[in-house]
């Protein structure tokens, strides 16, 4: 079993692809400043945030329309999930597993470091707003 959590897409535009959880997280959403860019009409431009720190997985609604869902609920505010638990943000579906056990070859998300500067048109990127760190 891998010590990092990965996301691996089964329904929608990006099913068959996992994506791996890095230390501090991933921001998902219908914009192109997200990690994991969801290219789904019913996904916001800032749709949900998935936090990996120190062994612990949360995910946050980042105050989308059509919400996120875990394992069939709708996620108010921000919720603890687990390896197991299903992700669900439209018409997208993502198990939670260890990297590792089975699947495709993870694929690593864009750097984070460069997250807090600007973009190369000049415009800056979104911060995000993570109430509990």
């Amino acid at each position: 079993m891998g010590d990092k959590p990965v996301l691996v897409c089964t329904a929608g535009a990006l099913a068959e692809q996992t994506i791996e959880v890095p230390e501090g997280g991933l921001d998902l959403g219908r914009a192109e400043e997200n990690h994991v860019v969801i290219r789904d009409d019913g996904v916001s431009r800032f749709h949900a945030r998935l936090l990996f720190e120190n062994g612990s997985l949360w995910l946050q609604d980042a105050g989308s329309r059509n919400g996120v869902f875990v394992n069939g609920l709708r996620v108010s505010g921000h919720q603890a999930i687990k390896v197991g638990d299903t992700i669900a943000i439209a018409l997208h579906r993502f198990d939670v597993r260890w990297a590792g056990d089975g699947g495709a070859p993870a694929k690593k998300p864009a750097e984070s470091d460069e997250r807090d500067e600007a973009e190369s048109d000049g415009a800056p990127r979104r911060r995000w707003f993570w109430p509990f760190s």
